[in-house]
């Protein structure tokens, strides 16, 4: 890849002040202003694998992930990168972030794919909490039909985790599977490293790489609920060797019916774990039970302060304004003198009545459940057929 020097458009780098969201971050000297046919306008993170830029084509804008020198360098890297690409070309599905465009042959290879705007649901947590037993269902069911499209093209994700998990309006988007993470949160390169993060790792995968499977990625799904349902990772490892024993994880906090899915996929032996389709259907089982109707549907049932970050989120633009330098920050503005956005949100249907709590923006006024029924038992019978089951 070859870097071109000079001045840097300025990009304007700020925190909301209302929302917690994160706006894209300027370029530095050493950052190049183009990776391959694509213009970068900006950072949006990095880590030790590389650095990810906001970047465009056309008008439409990508995330473009530069691996570092350091792991660019390493043969089994490049190894499995070219191999894993094409893979990653066939991931379709609704939960997961497209593939844009690749050079694995590059002198810092690189990946672009689909950039969603929206915020993590770690970011989420972090802010808000957890969400409550309805949204863990829905939670898993979204990671559970990724994870299915994702293992249909024989490919691993590696490190499922809330920090890559997107939350839109319309839906969860899983990011960062595959190729993305061959070289490890750990910075770790080898063919036998323990790659991915130890609080979301199956003990065979901490132990030895080449041991991931479909069933590691359940293992990091259910560690992911967890999470994302108590606020508390499920297991404190700060090194593979703890990962590798067969301790019980931290459970307290979930609810019955979510706990026993849980236990189940974080069983110590990967046989013993069901798989990404059974996963999808208890948790589909378990909305019906809840009453969440298929079509329609305004908003995802989680709390509404985490919707309410969601919309502001998508409705703060991808790239600030350029040409002017950031600004100076400005004194904090009392909470009720915050001006409010002239477009009004769609609004958000009351809950049917129901014997378990539903957040108020989960359901319609007038949800029809024999439909829903219909179109998720429909739903199923092709994928099982799609996926082989």
């Amino acid at each position: 890849m070859r870097r071109i020097t000079g001045s840097l458009t300025p990009v304007r780098a700020q925190q909301d002040g209302t929302t917690g969201a994160r706006v894209l971050k300027p370029l530095t000297a050493g950052d190049p202003t183009t990776v391959g046919p694509f213009r970068l306008a900006g950072r949006l993170g990095q880590g030790s694998m590389g650095i990810v830029y906001l970047g465009y084509r056309s008008t439409r804008p990508v995330a473009v992930k530069v691996i570092r020198p350091h792991i660019a360098e390493e043969d089994y890297f490049r190894q499995r990168f070219s191999q894993e690409l094409e893979a990653i070309r066939r991931v379709g599905g609704f939960h997961t972030a497209a593939l844009v465009d690749a050079d694995p042959k590059a002198e810092q290879p690189w990946i672009a794919t689909q950039y969603i705007h929206a915020p993590s649901l770690l970011e989420l947590i972090q802010q808000h909490g957890p969400v409550s037993e309805l949204g863990g269902w829905w939670l898993a069911a979204g990671l559970a039909d990724a994870l299915m499209h994702v293992h249909s093209v024989r490919l691993l994700h590696r490190d499922l985790k809330p920090g890559n998990v997107l939350v839109a309006t319309d839906g969860v988007r899983v990011i960062d599977f595959g190729i993305s993470h061959v070289g490890g949160s750990t910075g770790l390169t080898t063919s036998s490293a323990a790659l991915g993060t130890l609080a979301y790792m199956a003990p065979e995968q901490a132990a030895d790489s080449r041991r991931a499977s479909e069933a590691a990625d359940v293992y990091s799904l259910g560690a992911t609920l967890v999470h994302a349902v108590t606020g508390h990772v499920a297991f404190y490892a700060q090194m593979p060797a703890q990962r590798t024993l067969d301790s019980p994880p931290d459970l307290t906090g979930l609810p019955a019916a979510l706990a026993d899915l849980v236990a189940h996929t974080l069983a110590f032996d990967a046989e013993d774990r069901p798989t990404a389709q059974s996963v999808l259907e208890e948790a589909m089982g378990r909305l019906l039970d809840f009453g969440v109707p298929a079509d329609g549907q305004a908003y995802p049932p989680l709390p509404e302060a985490f919707l309410s970050e969601v919309r502001d989120h998508e409705a703060t633009p991808v790239e600030a304004t350029a040409a002017l330098p950031a600004p100076e920050p400005e004194p904090a503005t009392p909470a009720a003198a915050v001006p409010q956005r002239t477009e009004p949100l769609p609004a958000v249907a009351p809950p049917r009545p129901a014997t378990r709590a539903v957040e108020p923006s989960a359901v319609r006024a007038e949800p029809e459940p024999a439909l829903w029924a219909t179109q998720w038992r429909n739903r199923m019978k092709g994928r099982r057929s799609e996926y082989g089951g």
